[in-house]
């Protein structure tokens, strides 16, 4: 091949359109009261509403906190899709830097692969912003069933809502 076909070839890869990389983020599913607190029944059947959802998009990477509810609500998605959930820490007092943590985890994807991340009311929203969205309020302790797709190649954020509807006000 030439120099020139080469570089031809090059060019035309290049102007190509970016296979998006998405990225779903969900705050964990309802919670029991005591010390980190597992997930109650209505918290097991958003978990697998979520896996029910993603059957089609499995993720190669599942991201969470280290609580425990995070956990259980990201089982049975990375189980489904045959992938380990990776727990990222929170240093003691850091969300910021576990922000960072998840979003430096999430800039490895390569075009066309899916990653969840199960995080926090507080931590979904920063972690949004982090990698380049829109300011997303804190999602109200009450709230479940918020489900973000972004897409990374577009940078595109889409909120949608999935199992049960939330009791919130």
């Amino acid at each position: 091949m030439t120099l020139r076909a080469a570089l031809t070839a090059l060019l035309l890869l290049t102007a190509l359109p970016a296979v998006a990389q998405e990225i779903i983020l969900v705050r964990h599913a309802e919670k029991g009261s005591e010390p980190d607190p597992g997930l109650t029944a209505d918290g097991q059947a958003r978990a697998q509403a979520l896996a029910d959802l993603l059957k089609s998009t499995p993720p190669v990477m599942v991201l969470t906190s280290p609580a425990r509810r995070a956990q259980e609500t990201a089982a049975p998605v990375a189980a489904q899709a045959g992938v380990a959930a990776e727990v990222v820490p929170i240093p003691p007092g850091d969300i910021a830097a576990h922000v960072r943590l998840v979003a430096d985890r999430l800039r490895t994807l390569k075009a066309g692969q899916v990653a969840l991340v199960v995080g926090h009311g507080n931590t979904v929203p920063a972690i949004i912003r982090e990698l380049g969205g829109p300011l997303v309020p804190d999602l109200p302790d009450c709230a479940y069933d918020h489900l973000f797709r972004w897409d990374a190649a577009e940078k595109t954020l889409r909120e949608e809502w999935y199992g049960e509807e939330s009791a919130c006000d």
